[in-house]
C-alpha cells in the first residue's frame, strides 16, 4: 500500500528540535514494512501526484484554513478530487477541518478560544461501531493544539464525537476520517506543546497532561481499514 502523509506545516521549532516532526510521530506508529510511506510538504508550496497513492493521511499545522495561502486552496481541490475518488483520508487537527471545509462544511475560530493540552471526548453511538475507534477506551484523555473548529460538516459527513469545546470527529462514506484531536503525539510532546504556548502567553492557564493510553490507535486503526479496502 502506497500512502502519503501530507505535511501542513513544519511544526514548532522548540519542538521539532526535541522531538522530530509529525511526520515522524505517525510513522513510528504506523511501523508497517508493508506500507510505502512518501511525503509532501505541501505548506511550503510543494505538490503532489494525487492518483499515485492509495491513502493520505493530512497533518495538523500552526496554520489556520481560513487563510488564503495558496497552498490551502491547492489541498482543497485535491481533498475534492480524493473524495471524488474514493481515496481514503484520516485528517488529524488542521487535517480535519480543511477536509470539511473543501467538502462544504465550515471552520470559525472558536469563541470559546484555545483548547490545548489533554481532555475527554464524548463519542456517539456511531463512533462505538466505527473501525477507527477500535481498542479506544471511551474514557481516555486526548491530546489538542487548536483554535478552530469545525462549525458545520459537509452533508455527506456523519458525527462521530465532541465535547464542550465543540465538534471531535466525523467520517465521510467509510472512507474518509476527522478527528480534532493529535492522536500522533505522546505525553511529552503534548506537555511540551503546553509549555511553548504558555510561556509566549498564547495560554494564561498552565494545565496539567494526563496520558493518553489508546489514541494512538486511530492511526494504526486507519490503516488498517485502508488495507480492507484497497
Amino acid at each position: 500500500m502506497k500512502l502519503l502523509i501530507i505535511s501542513a506545516g513544519p511544526g514548532l521549532d522548540e519542538i521539532k528540535s526535541i522531538y522530530g516532526h509529525a511526520i515522524d510521530w505517525i510513522s513510528s506508529i504506523i511501523n508497517d514494512n508493508s506500507i510505502l510511506i512518501s511525503t509532501c510538504d505541501i505548506y511550503d508550496n510543494s505538490n503532489f501526484d494525487e492518483t499515485a497513492f492509495d491513502a493520505w493521511i493530512i497533518t495538523g499545522s500552526a496554520y489556520s484554513v481560513l487563510d488564503s495561502d495558496n497552498w490551502i486552496s491547492l489541498l482543497k481541490e485535491k481533498i475534492k478530487y480524493a473524495f471524488n475518488n474514493e481515496i481514503p483520508i484520516l485528517g488529524i487537527c488542521f487535517g480535519h477541518q480543511i477536509i470539511s471545509q473543501a467538502l462544504g462544511g465550515e471552520v470559525k475560530k472558536n469563541h470559546l478560544g484555545w483548547e490545548l493540552g489533554s481532555n475527554k471526548i464524548n463519542f456517539n453511538q456511531n463512533a462505538i461501531s466505527n473501525k477507527i475507534f477500535k481498542n479506544i477506551d471511551w474514557d481516555d484523555f486526548f491530546y489538542f493544539s487548536h483554535e478552530d473548529v469545525v462549525v458545520r460538516l459537509p452533508n455527506s459527513a456523519i458525527k462521530l464525537a465532541s465535547n464542550e469545546m465543540g465538534l471531535q470527529s466525523y467520517v465521510i462514506n467509510d472512507l474518509i476520517y476527522g478527528v480534532q484531536f493529535h492522536p500522533e503525539f505522546t505525553k511529552n510532546i503534548m506537555q511540551k506543546y503546553v509549555d511553548v504556548r504558555f510561556d509566549k502567553g498564547i495560554i494564561n492557564e498552565h494545565k496539567q497532561v494526563f496520558e493518553s493510553k489508546t489514541s494512538h490507535f486511530v492511526i494504526s486503526n486507519f490503516i488498517n481499514i485502508c488495507k480492507e479496502i484497497i
